[in-house]
């Protein structure tokens, strides 16, 4: 009975020990969690606004380029140091900010902008030594005046992007020169693209071939999807396409070929004098490439192509949708390499 006894009592002693111990664990665990939550008071210029609102660290988009008392950088910059350091999604207002919005060799970042306007959105890796840009999501609307422009990028998800012309809010004066999706991009997600404008007649145009490039010369992008595009007008090339499992959703080109090609540099990937035969769609050596649904109107445009079914690899091919072509343009016609790799399910001309 005795040994019983003592027994039982070891077993409440190990027990109250457990217990204390699971207690310890948690409390560290709870403190741990506590010291995970990113302090952010250092930053702090106007308490009003919510952690993750920008305009709590002093930024809008008058302030942008103004030195940050803190850091001694500028807001933006200090604003992106901090959303990657904490993980913080950082909101931003509206408006005009005058600056480019460079997001080079940047990771982690969770961006959400309201019509939010900037020159240029730059998405790259500035050279060799530094990281590649990854893990990089931009929600809402975001306004540019001149490119978007994707280099040695991975994991990028965008939300909604319009590129306009607008000579006074370009940095560099010009008219715009659309999205270019570059080499060693993979898993890009632009859910819509809308451009207005692609200039030509300058030689700051020189590399400006379509409103929507993807190409990059034996590392061309792979997994791009865009969802839903809209190109109201482009000088140049609609769309040019290189790369493998890249996909556009849904395809609408207004107005094409309807600029100047003077002092156009040549195409990646594509045979010299080939950029001047100015097309709405160009797919290029193209491996499990799409276009699901493209509307095409053909009234005002002055290019040589509609289509353009340019070499593949025959094992790997890529399709181009459902077509619907309105006023139609006799004079412009579908160009086809014989050892191309895509098709064209329908066409029907309205």
């Amino acid at each position: 009975m005795k040994h019983l006894s003592k027994l039982f009592f070891t077993l409440i002693i190990i027990g109250l020990i457990s217990c204390k111990s699971n207690n310890n664990k948690e409390q560290d665990l709870k403190t741990t969690k506590k010291e995970d939550v990113f302090n952010d008071s250092i930053y702090v210029m106007n308490s009003k606004f919510p952690v993750g609102d920008v305009r709590r660290y002093g930024l809008t988009a008058e302030t942008a380029k103004q030195a940050h008392p803190k850091t001694g950088k500028n807001r933006m910059t200090t604003v992106l140091d901090l959303a990657e350091a904490s993980g913080i999604e950082m909101t931003f207002p509206g408006g005009y900010y005058g600056m480019d919005l460079t997001l080079d060799s940047r990771k982690n970042l969770k961006l959400k902008f309201n019509k939010s306007e900037f020159s240029l959105i730059h998405i790259t890796q500035v050279n060799d030594s530094l990281p590649i840009p990854e893990n990089i999501t931009l929600k809402g609307s975001l306004i540019a005046y001149d490119r978007l422009g994707i280099t040695e990028a991975k994991n990028i998800k965008l939300d909604s992007i319009f590129i306009k012309s607008d000579l006074n809010k370009n940095l560099r004066k010009i008219r715009a020169r659309g999205c270019h999706i570059y080499h060693g991009c993979k898993n890009i997600t632009i859910n819509y693209l809308e451009i207005d404008d692609l200039g030509s007649g300058s030689i700051n145009h020189k590399y400006t071939h379509a409103a929507i490039a993807m190409d990059g010369w034996n590392n061309n992008p792979t997994d791009v999807t865009i969802n839903k595009a809209v190109i109201n007008s482009t000088d140049r090339h609609g769309v040019y396409m290189t790369g493998q499992d890249n996909i556009i959703k849904d395809l609408t080109i207004k107005r094409f070929g309807i600029g100047s090609v003077e002092g156009m540099d040549g195409m990646q990937d594509a045979a010299k004098g080939e950029e001047k035969e100015l097309t709405a769609v160009w797919l290029n050596k193209c491996d499990y490439c799409y276009v699901d649904k493209v509307t095409i109107d053909e009234k005002d445009s002055k290019a040589t192509n509609t289509f353009f079914l340019d070499t593949g690899n025959k094992d790997k091919p890529s399709e181009i949708g459902n077509v619907i072509i309105l006023n139609d343009n006799p004079k412009i016609e579908v160009k086809k390499e014989e050892n191309t790799n895509v098709q064209i399910v329908s066409i029907t001309k309205k």
